[in-house]
Formats: structure tokens, C-alpha cells, sequence
């Protein structure tokens, strides 16, 4: 049969064996094939830029160039733009890749766990305990067992195990079960294999379809990895003569296959299902020639037959299991001619001891007893050689032990010294907290000063800004006082101008329609009727006006218009109401000025001074005249009369709303503050020219516009 030591090599042949039997049987078109899809994968990757979609083309690179030089390349520059866009599942899938790499070249196991640290350290950063470092760390433990340093592999598998328990990891105790197994079956504990090897199948069989996904383990995966720990499972049983529980074992081994086979037709899987067959059937043949059950052991070896050659190459675990078998078979059935021949073809590949102890017990019952004690001192060789090995180990493991208890003497004696040091820093340590209490209490009385001084502080300058309150209170209160007044004001004022022009309309109408007045007095009541009506309006207007304009609503339209037209307009629209004996004159600059404005507004507001010149001016001339500055940006427009005049101390106030000089004139005292209005939304001003004595000048400052209107 085959022995632990053939289930020991290197773990790069098992899965080269795998891609070379199962590609030897595919047609030579194949490659051509993958040739075509690398190449096509390649130039799809010169032209792409994004990182999210180069990251999959390299995985597919890396799969295609499998146990090829440029797979190393390509998993690296996974690993670069991965980290770039900080993809966590890729950059694990990465060093993952790239610790299987190293793990099956035999000499690269410090490229191994420097990769290994790799994930730990990205593990460790994000406080997390991915499916890759468990891969990683059980491919550092086999990569021991494959060097045949049983004893530091166990620690690594046991270590594996600790962490995989304690973070509560499934796939963990998986990985750390199979590194188990393949310890106790190099050492020949077969039956503590077979508990190792139940352990992982049983968790990988209670894995739910949730936690496949959250491991991106796939069904293929995870039958991979049932069929790869059930065969050796197998093997195991059968060597400590658990033969019932073998035949059990090997039922489930061919169920998974029969289902591996499936998964392969369903999704197109390159699982090499065939080569399984052979291992399974083999492996039937060394169960049931066991057993002494030989016709059994036939017929399985007839079913071996079938999927021997093409499917297994030169040093495949498989071609040595089934070669074994055969060897172990032939022996059985007395042909030793057949079972010499096929445990040397297993010999041409290795000498282990189970193999030179099968031909030396088929030399035996030759009678070739010459040749047996060469192959006994050959076994003995060999055991020596492994013994000698342990023992080295051993010793260089006691070696580091003495020195591990050296330094923990050292360290004890440091420890004794730190102690003493620490006595005397206690004591020194007192000295200072008293010192420190002291300063402490000092600096509580301090800060309990200074925050009584604050709160003083802080209610003196509470009580400034209670009293400006108060103050401003009493200002809000007068000036709601003063409004109120200016309300009631306002309402008495409405009252009397609305009611006056009101009966005037009224009292004349009803003359128009008497018989008995004469054309030139009708003519004279119309004529009364007009004037009111105007004031009526004139009234209601500026009401309304003065409500747009504080509110917003009033849009003004605004576009270059010739100065000259919009004073004529102004002065033909009040003519009418000059009283007699009064001038009505116009002094135009004689340069054509043109200002950017809204028409109608600065009519009316020029139409509301010449109005107001008009009722306060009995005798002498109201002019309307106009100037441009100097500078040429501004045009003053004044409006001059003969009146009345406004005192001094009055004038700051005519702007103001309802506010009259004359209780007795008519209007409500809006004229003027919707003046003030206008020429504010119109970018100039308006003010009273208190060096004028002779009557009331006002003055309006409007900015120009141009030289030519637009009409």
C-alpha cells in the first residue's frame, strides 16, 4: 500500500499531476484555446484604465498561467490595485494566491511567510480573521510536513486550531483539521487522522449556503475539499483495520464524486472527476484485498483498470495508489511475478519503507531471503536516517529551550531588580502626591476665586444688559406709541380728504343736473367736480403706491429715456392746478441729457413736487429746472417755488410719512415720502435746499444714462 512518506511529497506534484492528467486528456485544441483567451485578456488590459475592472482580467490571467512564472506577476499587480481601491475581498484573494505560489515551490519558504505575515498584518488592521489567513498559515503547516519537521508543524496546526476556536472561525477549524490529519498519517497515527479528518468533513458538511457566501466558497470548493480530506480519510481507516467503517467511508467518498460529476456537467467545472474515479477504485482494491475479500478487491481493480493510463501521470499520488494496489493485490492472489513488477515501476519513482517492505515480504515468500536482507538493511537505513533527523531536531529544539529558560532566569533576576526599583519608586511616588495634593488644593482655592470673581462679573454685565433692555423696551414702546399715533393720525386724515372731495363731487353733481344754472356755472361746477376727482385719485393712488413700494411689489421698468420729455410731460400734467397768479416755468439744461430710469416713476415723482410747489405757493413762480454735474454721471433736478417755505427744524421730517406742515391743506402726507421713495429704488436722492429762503427748492439726484434715448 502507500505510505505516509508518498502522501508526503511535495504538494506542488499532487495538483501539477491533476492539471497535466486532466489536460493531457482534453483535445489539443484546448490550449490553442487558452492561448487565444490569455491573449484577448491581454489586450483588454492594455486598453482598460479602471481599477475595479482590471482587477478581474488579472484574476482570470492568473488562473489561466496557472504553475507559470507570469502567474506571480499578474496576482502582484492584483495585489497593487487592489490596495489602491482599498477592495478588501480582492486584496485577500490576492495574497492568497500569492502564498499558494511560494507554498508549492519548495525552496521559497521565507517568500511564503513573508506573504503569510502579509494577510496577518491586513487581517490585524482591520480587526477581522478572513478565509485567507487560515489558508495561508495551513499552507505554512504543510509546507512543514512536506520538510518532514512533524514538530513544528503540529505547533502550527495546533496554534491554527487555538485561533480558529476561540474567534469562533469554521473554515478555520477545517483548514487546522486537515493540517492534523496529514501530521498523524505522517507519523503513522492513522487513527487519530481518521478523528481529524471526520472533524473537518463534518464542519464543512453543517456549513450553510450563507456562510459559503460570506467566505466566497463555492459548492466546487468545497466538494474540492471533501473529496481531497475523504480519500486520505479513507486510507487511514482501512490501514488500522476499521474495515466496516472504511466501507462506509468509501460510499461517501463515491457520492461525492457522483456529485462532483454532476456539478461538472451543470456548470462546465474542469474538476478531474475521472482521475478520482481511478484514486477511489484503488483504493477499493487495498480496502477489500485487506478484508481477504479478493473477489471484491477483482472487481474494483477490473473498475481501476478502466480509468488507469491517460488520466494518471508519472509520479501521481493516484498512479502510486493504484499501482500499489495492484502490487498488493497480485501478492494476495500469489502472482509475484505481476506483484514485482508493479512495486518496482513504484520504486523506479521513490524507496519508501511500506513499498520496500511490500517487495521484501514478496521476496520473501519466493524464498529470495538474500535480497530481503538487503531491502531490510535498506528500511533500516532509512528509519535510521529519520530517527537521526528527530533526534537533531529534538536536540535543537532542547538547545532553544535552555536558552528559552535562561532568559526567563535573566528575566526573573531583572524582575527582582525592577521590584526593588519600584519600592523606592513607591516611596518617592508619596513624597510627590503629597506635594501634588498640596498644589492641587491650592489650585481648587484658586479656581474657586476666580470663579466667584467671574459670576460677579457675569451678573454685573447681566444687570448692564437687563437695563439696556429695559432701555430699548422703552424705545420699541414709544415708537409703537408713535406709530399708533401716526395710525390714528393717518385714519383722521383719510377721513377728512376722501369725505371733502367726496361732497364736493356729490354737491356739484347734483347742481350740473339743476335746470336752473346758467353753461358758464355748470362749466365752473364741472370744472370743481374735475379738480376733486383728481384729488380723489390722486389720493388713492399714492396710498397704493406706498404700499407696493414697502412691500416690493412694485417692479420698476428700467431703460435710457430723454430727460427733456419726461419734464415736459411733467409740467403739462399739473398745469391745470397752478393757481393764478403763479408762473409755471421750465429751465432745461442745454445739453441733451438722457437718464437711465423708469419713465413713470420719476414723472410722478416730479409731478408730486411740482404738485406740492402748487399748493403751497399763492403768488410769485414754481420752476422746474435741470443741470447735469460736471462729472457727467449725475443730473440735478430741482423744483423751486415762491411759498410758503418749510421751516428749518421741519425739514429733516417732510419725508416722513402722514406728516403735514398745514393741518388745513389738503393731502394725507405721503407725497413726499413716496418721493423719497422712488428716488432711492431709481439709485439717486432727494433733499430739501435749506439755502434757499425765498420759498421750498427741492432737489433730486439722478444718475445719467447715455446720450441717446431709447424711445
Amino acid at each position: 500500500m502507500i505510505t505516509n512518506n508518498i502522501y508526503r511529497r511535495n504538494w506542488l506534484n499532487l495538483w501539477l499531476c491533476l492539471s497535466i492528467s486532466f489536460f493531457s486528456v482534453l483535445p489539443v485544441f484546448a490550449n490553442e484555446k487558452f492561448k487565444q483567451e490569455i491573449d484577448s485578456l491581454n489586450r483588454i488590459l492594455e486598453r482598460e484604465s479602471k481599477p475595479q475592472n482590471r482587477i478581474p482580467i488579472l484574476k482570470r490571467l492568473a488562473e489561466l498561467n496557472d504553475f507559470k512564472p507570469e502567474r506571480l506577476q499578474y496576482l502582484l499587480r492584483q495585489y497593487d490595485l487592489s490596495v489602491r481601491i482599498d477592495s478588501k475581498a480582492d486584496i485577500y484573494n490576492a495574497l492568497e494566491n500569492i502564498s499558494n505560489y511560494y507554498y508549492n515551490r519548495m525552496d521559497q519558504r521565507d517568500s511564503l511567510l513573508f506573504w503569510i505575515r502579509k494577510i496577518d498584518s491586513v487581517a490585524h488592521r482591520n480587526n477581522e480573521y478572513p478565509k485567507a489567513l487560515f489558508i495561508a498559515k495551513s499552507f505554512s503547516c504543510k509546507d512543514l510536513i512536506w520538510k518532514k519537521d512533524y514538530e513544528t508543524a503540529m505547533g502550527e496546526a495546533m496554534e491554527l486550531y487555538r485561533i480558529a476556536s476561540e474567534k469562533q472561525k469554521e473554515y478555520g477549524l477545517i483548514c487546522s483539521s486537515e493540517c492534523l490529519g496529514l501530521i498523524y498519517r505522517a507519523v503513522s497515527r492513522d487513527s487519530d487522522a481518521v478523528v481529524a479528518y471526520q472533524e473537518g468533513i463534518d464542519l464543512l458538511n453543517n456549513m450553510t449556503e450563507k456562510q459559503c457566501e460570506q467566505l466566497h466558497f463555492s459548492l466546487s470548493d468545497k466538494l474540492d475539499m471533501q473529496l481531497r480530506m475523504i480519500s486520505l480519510q479513507l486510507e487511514s481507516c482501512y490501514r488500522v483495520r476499521l474495515f466496516e467503517q472504511a466501507e462506509q467511508i468509501a460510499d461517501k467518498y463515491l457520492a461525492l464524486i457522483k456529485e462532483q460529476e454532476k456539478l461538472n456537467e451543470e456548470i462546465g467545472d474542469t474538476y478531474p472527476v475521472k482521475r478520482e474515479y481511478g484514486l477511489y477504485y484503488s483504493l477499493c482494491v487495498d480496502l477489500y484485498t485487506r478484508e481477504g475479500k479478493i473477489d471484491r478487491a477483482k472487481e474494483a481493480l477490473d473498475s481501476a483498470n478502466v480509468y488507469a493510463g491517460n488520466i494518471f501521470t508519472d509520479g501521481d499520488y493516484a498512479e502510486l495508489v493504484y499501482l500499489f494496489s495492484k502490487a498488493s493485490y497480485y501478492k494476495a492472489t500469489k502472482d509475484h511475478v505481476l506483484a514485482l513488477y508493479y512495486i518496482d515501476k513504484i520504486l523506479e519513482v521513490e524507496r519508501l519503507p511500506d513499498e520496500l517492505q511490500l517487495k521484501a515480504d514478496i521476496l520473501k515468500e519466493q524464498g529470495k531471503l538474500k535480497e530481503v536482507m538487503f531491502l531490510y538493511d535498506e528500511i533500516y537505513s532509512y528509519d535510521q536516517a529519520k530517527n537521526t533527523e528527530t533526534f537533531l531536531r529534538q536536540v535543537n529544539q532542547l538547545r532553544t529551550l535552555h536558552k528559552i529558560n535562561e532568559r526567563e532566569s535573566q528575566s526573573r533576576e531583572l524582575e527582582y531588580a525592577n521590584k526593588r526599583m519600584s519600592h523606592k519608586q513607591d516611596q518617592l511616588l508619596l513624597s510627590l502626591s503629597v506635594i501634588i495634593i498640596l498644589l492641587v488644593l491650592l489650585y481648587v482655592l484658586y479656581v474657586y476665586i476666580r470663579r466667584a470673581q467671574r459670576l460677579k462679573n457675569e451678573l454685573l454685565h447681566e444687570k448692564k444688559s437687563l437695563l439696556k433692555s429695559e432701555n430699548r423696551l422703552i424705545q420699541e414702546r414709544n415708537s409703537a406709541e408713535e406709530a399708533s399715533q401716526m395710525k390714528s393720525t393717518f385714519v383722521a386724515n383719510m377721513s377728512h380728504e376722501i369725505r371733502t372731495p367726496l361732497n364736493a363731487i356729490v354737491g356739484f353733481s347734483g347742481l350740473l343736473i339743476d335746470g336752473e344754472s346758467s353753461f358758464e356755472e355748470k362749466e365752473e361746477y364741472s370744472k370743481v367736480i374735475r379738480n376733486n376727482t383728481d384729488l380723489l385719485l390722486t389720493l388713492i393712488n399714492d396710498v397704493l403706491d406706498l404700499s407696493q413700494m414697502e412691500t416690493g411689489d412694485m417692479a420698476f421698468k428700467m431703460k435710457r429715456y430723454s430727460l427733456l420729455e419726461c419734464c415736459r410731460k411733467a409740467l403739462d400734467s399739473i398745469r391745470y392746478r397752478i393757481p393764478e397768479g403763479v408762473r409755471l416755468t421750465f429751465t432745461p439744461d442745454q445739453n441733451s441729457v438722457v437718464v437711465y430710469t423708469d419713465v413713470l416713476r420719476l414723472q410722478q415723482l416730479l409731478t408730486n413736487l411740482l404738485t406740492n410747489a402748487a399748493k403751497f405757493t399763492t403768488e410769485g413762480e414754481i420752476n422746474l429746472s435741470y443741470k447735469q454735474e460736471a462729472d457727467g454721471q449725475n443730473v440735478r433736478i430741482t423744483v423751486t417755488d415762491t411759498g410758503c417755505g418749510i421751516p428749518l427744524d421741519k425739514q429733516a421730517a417732510v419725508f416722513k410719512r402722514f406728516e403735514k406742515l398745514d393741518d388745513y391743506k389738503p393731502g394725507t402726507g405721503l407725497g413726499l415720502s413716496i418721493c423719497s421713495i422712488i428716488a432711492e429704488r431709481l439709485g439717486g436722492s432727494i433733499f430739501i435746499d435749506s439755502s434757499y429762503t425765498d420759498g421750498a427748492r427741492f432737489v433730486l439726484i439722478h444718475p445719467c444714462g447715455g446720450t441717446s434715448p431709447e424711445l
